[in-house]
């Protein structure tokens, strides 16, 4: 095994360099965390929401709530062919009314053992402007919201709780992850984009 002082003087020179690298963005991070714009900040994603509500007033203003005639879900949309698959729990939902952003409705269904799937329509149009947002524990959203979390810590064993169980479901709990995705829309054009991914025990104790 070649070792340092068996590299040439340009690579031990290269090797610094990398290594002051690194530490200069750990203690920025660091720093960012204690001291800067992560202080205090529960976890990076509540940093980027916020940055996110500034940058986007209008998008993460609240909305009103749709109330009038619910319009026939466009199945046909070339965006989303698979959605006709699942037409029954998609049609279910969105004949209840908007339940999400103002005039949009987000429908949900099982798709196997700790798996849902979600599709998001306009009640107004009927047209489908998301497909697919997958979660292991469900979804936390709100009719005048245009915010989306997936697997809400309420749907999780606590942190506590976690420590008395065995060593496979510690390590399944860990592996799933928290989504933040967020409906904008653009010259009348709606569509629903990942804002920010996190461990769903992130902040958590």
């Amino acid at each position: 095994m070649t070792g340092f002082w068996d590299l040439s003087n340009g690579a031990k020179v290269l090797l610094a360099i990398c290594s002051v690298v690194v530490l200069v963005e750990g203690g920025y991070l660091y720093f960012l965390q204690t001291q800067g714009a992560l202080a205090g900040v529960g976890s990076t994603c509540e940093y980027v929401i916020g940055e996110w509500e500034a940058a986007e007033p209008e998008a993460a203003a609240p909305k009103e709530k749709y109330t009038g005639d619910i319009a026939e879900v466009k199945f046909d949309d070339t965006r989303f062919p698979e959605a006709k698959e699942f037409k029954s729990a998609i049609t279910t939902v969105i004949a209840r009314g908007a339940n999400f952003a103002g005039h949009y409705a987000l429908a949900e269904w099982e798709c196997g053992t700790s798996c849902q799937d979600h599709a998001v329509v306009d009640v107004q149009t009927g047209e489908i402007v998301a497909f697919g947002i997958p979660s292991e524990a469900g979804l936390s959203f709100l009719p005048e919201s245009a915010l989306i979390m997936t697997n809400p810590a309420p749907n999780f064993p606590t942190f506590a709780d976690l420590q008395e169980s065995s060593f496979a479901d510690q390590v399944y709990w860990f592996n799933i992850p928290r989504e933040y995705y967020v409906l904008e829309e653009d010259s009348g054009r709606a569509t629903v984009s990942r804002l920010c991914i996190e461990n769903a025990y992130d902040g958590q104790r």
